[in-house]
């Protein structure tokens, strides 16, 4: 699920009624575009830390990426 939120006074409120039980535990990410780091001004660090964000890749989709990513345009 993506949710639009707005972060103000330390708390992200959501722009739209999200449907969770309360005290759900949740994992925010931020887009390096709206969050970058004066530390990572290459953005390494940051795509670093993306290894292995997916983790229902079939087992050969890094020596296929070219074709996966021509299925996509």
């Amino acid at each position: 699920m993506t949710v639009k939120a707005i972060y103000k006074n330390g708390v992200f409120k959501p722009r739209e009624p999200i449907h969770l039980e309360e005290h759900t535990e949740v994992e925010v990410v931020i887009p390096a575009s709206t969050s970058m780091d004066a530390d990572d001004p290459t953005g390494w660090k940051t795509a670093e830390a993306l290894i292995g964000f997916i983790d229902d890749a079939p087992a050969h989709m890094a020596e296929h990426h070219d074709e996966y990513l021509g299925a996509r345009q």
